[in-house]
């Protein structure tokens, strides 16, 4: 029996998104993120769930939140682009040390209140903008 070529590469293309990890903060490729905002004034803590709260600086009233995702050193930009098409929210893709990032977001709240709008809160926009900067420390060359 022969299998039709569009068959191999749906499988082939589908095994590769297996292999994107959710954020898992003993990955050290998402480790470095969280310090870096650490050194720039911004503090995470994972809860259970897999989400990155922001605990400093708090916002009256809500959370902000962002999710992490890792892909093997293997995967191509096209294949971590192809992962992140398939998954119901917006990610941010730093393709140099293969980890994506959720665009930030806000949860709880006082439901009788308004939110502010994403766009008006500073920690958010200081989020992307470190999550964009960020260069991965140079390799140490061996002697």
């Amino acid at each position: 029996m022969r299998i039709p070529g569009r068959l191999v590469l749906m499988i082939v293309i589908g095994c590769s998104l297996t292999t994107a990890k959710a954020g898992d903060g003993d990955d050290p490729s998402i480790r470095a993120f969280v310090d870096h905002f650490a050194q720039n004034g911004i503090k995470l803590k994972a809860d259970k769930s897999g989400w990155y709260v922001v605990v400093d600086p708090k916002l009256d009233g809500y959370d902000v939140v962002i999710h992490f995702r890792s892909f093997p050193a293997d995967a191509t930009e096209a294949q971590m682009q192809k992962t992140l098409q398939m998954i119901n929210l917006a990610y941010m893709l730093h393709v140099p040390t293969r980890v994506a990032m959720s665009y930030p977001g806000m949860r709880g709240g006082d439901p009788t209140r308004k939110p502010p709008k994403l766009n008006e809160v500073p920690v958010i926009a200081k989020l992307e903008k470190l999550f964009k900067e960020f260069r991965p420390p140079e390799p140490k060359k061996q002697p």
